[in-house]
C-alpha cells in the first residue's frame, strides 16, 4: 500500500483531509437540497416574483411589431428575455438576508462553533437550491418560448462558455451580498442598503431592457459595471450577440469585479468578526 493509502486508512494526511472535506460538502449539499425541496412552494412564489423579464418581453415584443428596435427584432427579444429570466434564476442567492439576520440575532455564534466556515454553509445552501429552482423555472421559460413561436438564437461554440459566465456571475452576486450582509456587524438595516443595489441592478444589468438599446454614451459605461457583468453579459453570450473581443472583455470585467468584491467581502468579514466578538454576541 502506498503512503497516501496508508495515511487515508489511518485518517491522516492530505488525502484523508480531502476525503473528509468531500464528505462534509456532500452532507451540506444533501441538507440544502432537502431544505429546498421542503420549501419548494415558497421557492415557486419567489420565482413568480422574478418574472419581470417576461413582463418586459411582452412590452418589447409588442413594440417591435412594426419593425426592429435598434438591433432587436421580435424573435431577438424573445431569446433575450427568456435567457434573462433563466439566468436570473441560476445566479440569484439570498445570503444577504440570511447572514444579516443571523448577525443581528446572534445566531451566527452557532454557525461559528461548527467545524465548517459559516460562509461555506451559506454557499452550499444556495448552490443546493439551484436544481429545484431550475426545475420550477425551466417549464415556464419553455412555455413562453412555445407561445412566442421560438427564438432566433443559433447554436454555436459560444455556448461552451456560457456555464463559466454563469458561474462567475453567481459568485459575483454572492460576494456582493456577503459584503452587504457583513455591514450588519455595524448597522441595523444592511438589507435596506441592498435594496438600493437591487434597484440599480434592475436598471443597469439588462434585466428590464437590453443594455445595447441604451444611449451610446451610457452603453460604454454600463457594460463595464458589475450589474451588467452579473446578468447582461451572460445573457448576450447565451444568445450569441457578442464578438470575440466583446466576450474577452466581458469575462475580464467579471473577473475584475469578482476579485474586488471577493477581497472586500473577506476584509469586511474579518473586521466584522472582531466587532461581533467585542460585544459578546
Amino acid at each position: 500500500m502506498s503512503q497516501v493509502g496508508r495515511d487515508m486508512s489511518r485518517g491522516t494526511g492530505p488525502g484523508a483531509a480531502l476525503l473528509r472535506a468531500g464528505r462534509v460538502l456532500a452532507a451540506m449539499w444533501r441538507l440544502g437540497l432537502a431544505e429546498a425541496v421542503a420549501y419548494r412552494a415558497a421557492m415557486l412564489v419567489w420565482i413568480l416574483t422574478t418574472t419581470f423579464p417576461l413582463v418586459s418581453l411582452a412590452l418589447w415584443y409588442s413594440l417591435a411589431a412594426d419593425g426592429p428596435i435598434g438591433d432587436y427584432g421580435r424573435a431577438d427579444f424573445v431569446a433575450y428575455f427568456v435567457a434573462a429570466f433563466l439566468i436570473r434564476q441560476l445566479t440569484a442567492s439570498w445570503v444577504v438576508w440570511d447572514l444579516s439576520a443571523q448577525i443581528a440575532s446572534g445566531d451566527l455564534s452557532t454557525l461559528l462553533m461548527r467545524p465548517v466556515h459559516p460562509l461555506l454553509h451559506h454557499l452550499m445552501q444556495n448552490l443546493a437550491a439551484l436544481p429545484v429552482r431550475m426545475a420550477l423555472a425551466l417549464p415556464l421559460g419553455v412555455l413562453v418560448l412555445v407561445l412566442a413561436g421560438g427564438i432566433s438564437a443559433a447554436p454555436g461554440l459560444h455556448l461552451l462558455l456560457v456555464p463559466l459566465a454563469v458561474v462567475l456571475a453567481w459568485l459575483l452576486g454572492l460576494c456582493v451580498q456577503t459584503c452587504v450582509a457583513c455591514l450588519a456587524f455595524w448597522v441595523t438595516s444592511s438589507t435596506s442598503l441592498f435594496e438600493v443595489w437591487l434597484g440599480l441592478y434592475m436598471v443597469l444589468s439588462g434585466y428590464a431592457v437590453p443594455t445595447s438599446l441604451f444611449p451610446a454614451g451610457l452603453v460604454a459605461v454600463v457594460r463595464y459595471l458589475p450589474f451588467h457583468a452579473s446578468l447582461g453579459f451572460p445573457v448576450e453570450l447565451t444568445i450569441g450577440r457578442l464578438s470575440g473581443p466583446e466576450i474577452a472583455a466581458g469575462f475580464a470585467t467579471q473577473v475584475v469585479w469578482l476579485v474586488l468584491f471577493g477581497g472586500l467581502a473577506r476584509w469586511l468579514w474579518r473586521r466584522g468578526l472582531r466587532a461581533y466578538g467585542a460585544v459578546g454576541a
